[in-house]
């Protein structure tokens, strides 16, 4: 073939690639432009199975990346299965991370987890998904912390990360667990606190009871420790029926999709891309997930549920080797809770949000004042 001719042929092939990327992008930019989350999350849905390249694919990826609290971050690991090439370098890392603290190597994994951070960081000004990647890195260095008993170390780690991280729920449990390590009566209650917030459900997990019940029993908060045992009871009761349904909203991602099955269809030029049908059969499949989730999510919490409340009624007395570190006088639980003023910001000029997973229980130890 003649030189001209292979430039010809290459320029060629290079512009139909581009408008193959083009293509695929500007339709799911126009979709994210118009705010119509639930046709992109269809759209994205049937790419999938489609042929592109690996520009194609990364395209997409950032769209999903950026709108995944608006699409559902459940399509950011679908997606990232669509991969020929594997993971992407960040996941990759984590994934060794993960690897590391599986084998107990937990310094090495939080070296290795320090580092990515560091790269990332460096990368905020010309990648705009750095900001979107660094509390997946944050969240493995607060683990691998835990992991080598720095527990003071991983509690400020997790506060590094903000609510709208995926499984922030699950570094609200982490960071009690932390701070309960660590003697640090104040936060880990502030955890549970928060992690009882509107937010998120009005129940807890297990485990946060079983901490709870045993840090008001050190501290001789009878009162207190009664009102947890009782709201335990209570919520065994709920999950014991034959209908019953685990209480929403209990994660970001849940909450995401839950706004999705349930919004209105808008009579748009949109539909004209997406029947109702095609909609609707989206959200029905969407509630047909959380149902199935909630359902054996509900299974393993009322076994757990049980185990807690048995261990919680034969545990006379806190035999726990942790030391708790004194914390100031604050009102009663029950007078708490009817003002909705269970948690404390840390920082009372951040916003709301911004406060979530950031709060204290101010309170005091009552056993000096019984004896």
């Amino acid at each position: 073939m003649k030189y001209w001719k292979w430039c010809a042929l290459s320029l060629l092939l290079g512009l139909s690639s581009q408008a193959a990327t083009s293509n695929l992008y500007v339709q799911a930019k126009r979709l994210l432009d118009n705010q119509d989350f639930l046709g992109l999350r269809i759209y994205i849905k049937n790419a999938y199975s489609q042929k592109m390249t690996q520009g194609e694919w990364y395209s997409l990826k950032n769209i999903i990346s950026g709108s995944a609290d608006r699409l559902g971050y459940d399509l950011i690991p679908f997606w990232n299965a669509r991969n020929n090439r594997g993971r992407a370098e960040v996941d990759g890392e984590l994934f060794q991370v993960d690897q590391l603290m599986k084998d107990g190597n937990y310094d090495q994994a939080f070296t290795l987890a320090q580092n990515a951070a560091v790269k990332m960081k460096a990368l905020q000004k010309t990648r705009w998904d750095a900001g979107i990647q660094l509390p997946y890195i944050y969240h493995s260095m607060g683990r691998a912390l835990y992991g080598s008993r720095r527990y003071e170390e991983a509690l400020k780690v997790y506060q590094w990360i903000n609510p709208k991280y995926p499984f922030f729920v699950q570094v609200l449990f982490e960071k009690m667990w932390a701070a309960f390590k660590a003697g640090r009566v104040d936060m880990a209650l502030g955890a549970i606190a928060s992690q009882r917030s509107a937010y998120f459900s009005k129940y807890l997990a297990p485990e946060s009871y079983l901490v709870q019940t045993y840090l008001y029993r050190k501290l001789c908060r009878d009162d207190d420790q009664k009102q947890v045992v009782n709201e335990m009871k209570e919520y065994e009761a709920l999950l014991s029926k034959p209908d019953a349904v685990l209480p929403p909203i209990s994660d970001v991602n849940t909450l995401v999709l839950t706004q999705l099955a349930n919004q209105p269809l808008r009579d748009s030029d949109n539909i004209k891309l997406y029947s109702v049908n095609v909609r609707e059969h989206e959200q029905t499949e969407i509630k047909n997930a959380l149902k199935k989730q909630s359902e054996m999510r509900r299974t393993k919490t009322l076994n757990d549920l049980k185990t807690v409340i048995a261990y919680q009624q034969l545990s006379g007395q806190a035999d726990s080797k942790t030391v708790l570190k004194p914390v100031e006088s604050m009102k009663s639980r029950d007078d708490l809770l009817k003002q909705n003023l269970e948690v404390w910001p840390a920082d009372s000029a951040e916003e709301w949000m911004d406060e979530l997973g950031k709060h204290v229980l101010i309170g005091e130890s009552l056993c000096k004042q019984q004896k």
